[in-house]
């Protein structure tokens, strides 16, 4: 059995067996392979059924061993097979930080492109205002030389506002919670996300005007969903055609502020939809970890919203729905 980075077990209901990386092996002091009976002695015959029947919600379950370390029992199963995921308490909180930190990662290395052209572009600007002012002194005095170095400043505060919101992204220090303009962090994400898109023959579409929409909590969190989203409406676009289109909608109603995210592509099958937000659970065949979606929805909570999913086999609209008073003033 291939070696994986959690303490995974594995196990199979037509044949009550069940398999173990080398992490659980050692963790739990079971063989690499073996029969149920081995699990109901090591845990019991109540939480062992308590157990299985968590699995099939991908509830997490608190597990205390006398010989071996408390552990959370993180269950998904799939037809006839249940894999778990253990990890001991005293590291649990640091495992999740670790899982949010890699997801950050993942999110960043995939908007690198429209990163280096967001800052691209300012750096050009400033080249040729600064090969115009060249030349205009050696004409003489430069009349409007306040409006050219006020425009460079601009230019040189575009590109230092991109590089404090990569730096955000990328970071592994805690988040400030504050209060931030949802529009302003939907702006800032199409502008990184835009030209790149539009280079792989998709169309990132912001619908207008964007309301003043005013939260209180993490704005690094909001954005990293907001990517997460995108970029998985890109993937399934791209799985069946060359060009495509997604949306970005924002409004407000009933002191709620809603964010829709629409695109074109296959849409996500009934069968799927349900197991989609569930952790280390993937439909992509030759990459995901399966955690994106299990981090926007917790990260959606954490704002006291709720992210929900509509499909057809045309579209397929994601919606963040977060309350006006979730502690702005």
């Amino acid at each position: 059995m291939t070696s994986l980075p959690f303490n995974q077990l594995h196990y199979q209901t037509h044949s009550q067996t069940f398999s173990a990386n080398s992490q659980a092996q050692c963790l739990l002091g079971l063989a690499a392979q073996g029969k149920e009976g081995e699990l109901i002695e090591l845990l019991g015959q109540e939480q062992w059924q308590h157990l299985k029947y968590a699995a099939t919600s991908g509830q997490a379950v608190f597990v205390a061993l006398d010989k071996q370390p408390n552990c959370i029992w993180l269950g998904q199963r799939d037809n006839d097979t249940i894999v778990w995921i253990i990890s001991p308490q005293p590291n649990l909180q640091r495992q999740i930080e670790q899982w949010q930190h890699e997801a950050r990662l993942a999110s960043v290395g995939q908007v690198m492109a429209g990163i280096c052209h967001e800052i691209n572009q300012p750096l050009n600007a400033m080249r040729l205002r600064l090969y115009g002012l060249q030349q205009l002194a050696t004409l003489g005095p430069v009349s409007d030389l306040h409006n050219h170095l006020q425009e460079l400043d601009n230019q040189i505060e575009r590109c230092a506002s991109t590089l404090v919101n990569m730096r955000q992204l990328v970071g592994h220090q805690p988040i400030s919670h504050h209060q931030f303009d949802l529009a302003d962090s939907i702006q800032q994400i199409y502008k990184l996300l835009a030209s790149q898109l539009h280079q792989q023959g998709i169309e990132l579409v912001l619908r207008a005007p964007l309301p003043k929409s005013l939260l209180f909590g993490q704005a690094q969190r909001f954005e990293q969903v907001l990517i997460n989203l995108i970029n998985n409406a890109r993937d399934a676009i791209l799985e069946q055609a060359d060009q495509g289109q997604i949306s970005l909608t924002l409004t407000h109603t009933d002191n709620t502020y809603q964010l829709q995210v629409i695109d074109n592509g296959p849409g996500i099958p009934d069968a799927l939809q349900e197991k989609i937000f569930s952790p280390y659970f993937t439909n992509k065949q030759h990459q995901g970890t399966g955690l994106g979606l299990a981090l926007c929805r917790d990260f959606v909570e954490e704002l006291g919203g709720k992210l929900t999913l509509t499909s057809n086999p045309e579209q397929t609209c994601f919606t963040i729905a977060l309350p006006q008073n979730n502690g702005t003033t």
